[in-house]
């Protein structure tokens, strides 16, 4: 089970990332482990749940995979929640 600190933290990451410059932003599990000093199990288990409000994400969240790609639509989907 995700905690909800680690999930916001996790959204956080990716609307922070996203806003910097409006452009589509990427991120692997390792970055999300890293800045929120989580395993990388935990943080695969984050952007997996993450990945059921997304509806964007395919596969198994490898850490060192080319990077998830957060875009306009993905954004869109990820607004309103824990706010």
């Amino acid at each position: 089970m995700v905690k909800h600190n680690d999930l916001r933290g996790a959204l956080d990451f990716i609307k922070q990332g996203y806003s910097k410059s409006g452009d589509s932003f990427s991120f692997t599990v390792s970055d999300i482990a890293d800045a929120m000093n989580l395993s990388e199990t935990k943080a695969r288990n984050v952007v997996s749940t993450i990945n059921i409000r997304a509806r964007f994400w395919r596969g198994h969240f490898p850490a060192a995979a080319d990077g998830f790609t957060v875009n306009a639509p993905v954004i869109e989907r990820l607004q309103g929640w824990f706010e």
